[in-house]
């Protein structure tokens, strides 16, 4: 692909959010279509498909924690997929091994941590981790195949310790002035090209191990003027065409394993209207399935940061994200740890099946996804 023609398929996605788009985003409730009964699954197929969107989290930093063993048990169940790290999960290399093997035993699909380097990095030297630089230090210092071996180097100690799921790389654009990408030399150049390669980069070294990656986030938060985990960030004056092409080009070049979007108010509308990307179905189904030509998984960031609290509790942010067609969803399971929550989330989305506001079909069709990518 030329740069004129990725200008233009930049360019033609843009005019996309506001022609195709005419929702606006509700802070409250969940307008329910007429009611569709569920009826090509039984309930624990269904339940089990459902299971299958549910990323968690959990609290402790031992296997021989409670709260740990009771998630193990919901993966067991098929009541939830994968299982997420936090900062305050990890605690020695023995503690972290432990905790990996339980999942595994459960049957866990993804085992996901923030392993991007620089202030991102949930595994330090003294967890018997390699340093990682900031990805716009990388890309200051070396080239992109010396990139691809330091991030093997990373990869190879996520597989040696059980991971499966590193939430990176940024494909962000670098602005100096955004406090949350910027600041923390988080995106790899100010640039698409250099994005592309660089994070491109990061995606060949964890496939080599086996290891999933995130391109994030999408549709670009990097020359946002605003930090995510505090609140929704309005994006609808500052997104540019640009910030499109780095993840339009990664899925081109086949170096997209799943996107996570952001959680980014962006322009629908003809005139100003928005919505929250992570509810967004236009994105989902318009932009990155229909535009894009993407066929991978789509994810959520965490349901449980600030953007989504401020405006939905998080049985309407699972739901509503589930409409939009999301592969993935993302609960940290911080604000108000739960050991249930997997039991609980299911039962969200099960309602909203029966209630006729997400199509089964919607559903089998994620978790046929989900189980191709495992397999693959």
């Amino acid at each position: 692909m030329t740069v004129s023609m990725t200008k233009t398929m930049t360019v033609t996605m843009t005019r996309e959010f506001s022609r195709r788009a005419t929702l606006k985003l509700v802070a409250a409730g969940l307008a329910a279509p007429a009611l569709i009964r569920a009826s090509v699954v039984n309930a624990a197929e269904l339940d089990r498909a459902i299971g299958s969107l549910v990323m968690v989290g959990f609290s402790g930093k031992s296997a021989g924690g409670s709260f740990a063993r009771t998630i193990a048990g919901h993966i067991a169940k098929g009541r939830a997929a994968s299982v997420v790290y936090l900062s305050t999960n990890i605690g020695t290399r023995k503690d972290v091994l432990g905790l990996n093997k339980l999942f595994h035993d459960a049957g866990v699909t993804h085992i996901a941590i923030d392993h991007e380097g620089g202030t991102v990095q949930r595994l330090r030297e003294q967890h018997g981790f390699t340093r990682i630089a900031p990805a716009l230090t990388i890309a200051q210092k070396t080239s992109p195949g010396g990139a691809e071996k330091i991030y093997a180097t990373a990869a190879r100690e996520l597989a040696e310790a059980g991971f499966t799921f590193n939430l990176g790389p940024v494909a962000d654009l670098h602005r100096a002035y955004n406090p949350v990408i910027g600041k923390n030399k988080r995106a790899y150049g100010k640039d698409a090209d250099t994005v592309i390669r660089y994070a491109g980069a990061f995606v060949k070294a964890h496939r080599r191990y086996g290891i999933t990656t995130a391109l994030k986030h999408f549709p670009g938060h990097g020359l946002s003027k605003a930090d995510s985990h505090n609140g929704f960030v309005d994006i609808r004056e500052t997104w540019q065409p640009e910030e499109l092409k780095p993840f339009a080009e990664l899925v081109r070049l086949g170096l997209a394993d799943v996107i996570m979007s952001g959680h980014l108010y962006v322009r629908v509308g003809k005139g100003n209207d928005g919505e929250l990307a992570t509810f967004s179905s236009t994105l989902v189904q318009e932009v990155m399935r229909r535009r894009m030509g993407f066929g991978g998984l789509i994810m959520t960031d965490d349901l449980d940061m600030g953007a989504v609290r401020k405006i939905a509790q998080p049985r309407e942010a699972a739901i509503r994200a589930a409409q939009a067609g999301y592969d993935i969803l993302l609960l940290s399971n911080s604000l108000k740890p739960n050991a249930d929550l997997p039991v609980e989330a299911v039962g969200w989305i099960r309602d909203a099946v029966r209630q006729g506001q997400i199509q089964e079909s919607q559903i089998l069709a994620t978790a046929a996804r989900l189980k191709k990518s495992r397999s693959a």
